[in-house]
């Protein structure tokens, strides 16, 4: 079959599931502690027992799985400690001038990304976005606004990010607004016990609930799409396969078409029967929530 007809074949599957799927990711968030600083809640939502990643298996995993005897879903998370640092270049920089007087800032707080794989674990598809958490809706960091609403292209501040890369240099371009950078990059709103996601650039105040975003990253309406023939270009699928790579790294697992993300989906695979949903890592990276659905009939 088509790949084309593979994701539509999901869609149709995941659309009878919306309202779960959305309810159900709200829901995951109750678990965790709102009073915690941004890193301590994305890790929380990653890594704690009945919250987030944990939450979402013993509930929505769990429903769609015994809804329907084609496609078996998985949550995944990976906690890493050490967040890699961009800094922006002079030019970005002379046009909008940051607050902070290196102009260096976090890559991301999450990756959030959707990996769709048939019965042998081969990639058939996949959708990533990243986000800037915040505990209100209020963006008093401008080197952070300027990185995700305007510039162009960032090098990563320290070598030990990119030296190991399949881009193997430090620069990194960015998609523009017409290759879906606004669902790419985004910021996490992490209010009240709520959780929205609020697409960039951040003043056309587009905002909706983390649970749609994420089923309309699950249904390849969301995100951008990652491919790993593309990661050593110097743009997005780089930017992506790098934190793969470094979420990857030390796991054991087997590269099939898309190495980087198929050792992830190997550490927690198994699907139904395998119950490893977390990571924590001490080298540097992105906390990443995966969602790893398998067609059992394609292969």
């Amino acid at each position: 079959m088509q790949k084309h007809t593979l994701i539509s074949d999901l869609i149709e599957t995941l659309a009878q599931h919306k309202r779960p799927i959305i309810n159900h990711v709200m829901n995951s968030w109750r678990g965790c502690d709102f009073t915690l600083s941004e890193p301590k809640l994305v890790k929380s939502y990653v890594m704690d027992k009945n919250a987030g990643v944990d939450y979402l298996n013993k509930n929505l995993a769990k429903s769609i799985n015994g809804a329907q005897n084609r496609f078996v879903l998985k949550f995944g998370g990976v906690y890493a400690h050490q967040r890699p640092y961009i800094a922006r270049n002079s030019t970005n920089v002379s046009t909008h001038p940051g607050t902070n007087i290196s102009e260096r800032c976090e890559l991301a707080d999450l990756l959030c990304i959707t990996v769709f794989v048939d019965n042998k674990k081969n990639v058939i598809s996949s959708q990533a976005s990243f986000f800037q958490a915040k505990k209100d809706d209020v963006l008093d960091n401008q080197t952070q606004r300027w990185f995700y609403d305007f510039d162009d292209q960032f090098d990563y501040a320290a070598s030990s990010f990119w030296e190991k890369t399949a881009a193997n240099t430090a620069g990194r371009s960015m998609p523009n607004w017409a290759e879906q950078r606004a669902s790419a990059f985004q910021y996490l709103i992490l209010n009240n016990g709520t959780a929205t996601a609020r697409l960039s650039p951040w003043n056309v105040n587009h905002k909706h609930l983390f649970g749609f975003f994420i089923y309309r990253l699950m249904t390849f309406s969301a995100g951008k799409s990652y491919d790993f023939n593309e990661s050593a270009s110097g743009g997005w699928s780089s930017v992506v396969n790098d934190v793969l790579r470094m979420g990857a790294n030390k796991m054991s697992g087997k590269a099939r078409n898309s190495p980087d993300l198929d050792e992830l989906v190997d550490h927690f695979n198994d699907f139904l029967d395998h119950d490893v949903y977390f990571l924590e890592k001490n080298d540097p990276g992105v906390p990443i929530v995966i969602a790893i659905i398998q067609d059992t009939k394609q292969g």
